[in-house]
C-alpha cells in the first residue's frame, strides 16, 4: 500500500470535495439526500462513522456509516480507479464497521446499484450476503 495515503473522519468542510469526488466515480449513485445540507447532517449524526482516504489532500476514497440505534448503514463506499486492489476498500469497509459495531449495531446493510455487479463482488468477497428476500422501497 501506498504509505502517502492517510485516512480520517470526514468534516462537514470535506462536503463538495466529496461530492465532486463521487461524481467520477462509476456506480456511485447520487440522489436526494446527497446534497450539503443533508451530508452535512448525516456527518453530525455519524461524526465518528464517516472516513475519507486522501493523498495529498485529495481525496482517493470514501465511505459513510450511519447508526440509527438499531441497525448500521453503510453509504459510497468509493475508491479511485487508479487505487484499487491495493486494500484500500477493505481498509474503508473494516474502519467502518468497526465503528458502526461500537456504536451498538448487531446488523449492518449497504446498498448495491442493481448494475454495479464489481460492487457486488468485491462486497460478496468480504464476506457480505447478497439478500433475495427483501426489496428497497423508497420514497
Amino acid at each position: 500500500m501506498d504509505t502517502g495515503v492517510k485516512m480520517r473522519t470526514v468534516s462537514a468542510g470535506d462536503i463538495e470535495d466529496l461530492l465532486s469526488f463521487w461524481r467520477t466515480i462509476e456506480g456511485v449513485g447520487l440522489g436526494k439526500g446527497d446534497d450539503r445540507e443533508s451530508l452535512e447532517r448525516f456527518i453530525d449524526r455519524n461524526p465518528t462513522a464517516c472516513f475519507l482516504l486522501t493523498e495529498e489532500e485529495k481525496i482517493v476514497g470514501s465511505v459513510l456509516g450511519g447508526f440509527d440505534g438499531r441497525r448500521g448503514y453503510i453509504y459510497h463506499l468509493a475508491v479511485s480507479p487508479e487505487m484499487r486492489r491495493q486494500g484500500w476498500g477493505r481498509m474503508l469497509m473494516d474502519a467502518v464497521c468497526g465503528e458502526l459495531e461500537k456504536l451498538g449495531a448487531h446488523k449492518i446493510h449497504l446498498f448495491v446499484l442493481n448494475d454495479n455487479h464489481d460492487a457486488v463482488e468485491f462486497y460478496r468477497h468480504l464476506g457480505w450476503e447478497l439478500r433475495t428476500d427483501i426489496k428497497v422501497m423508497s420514497k
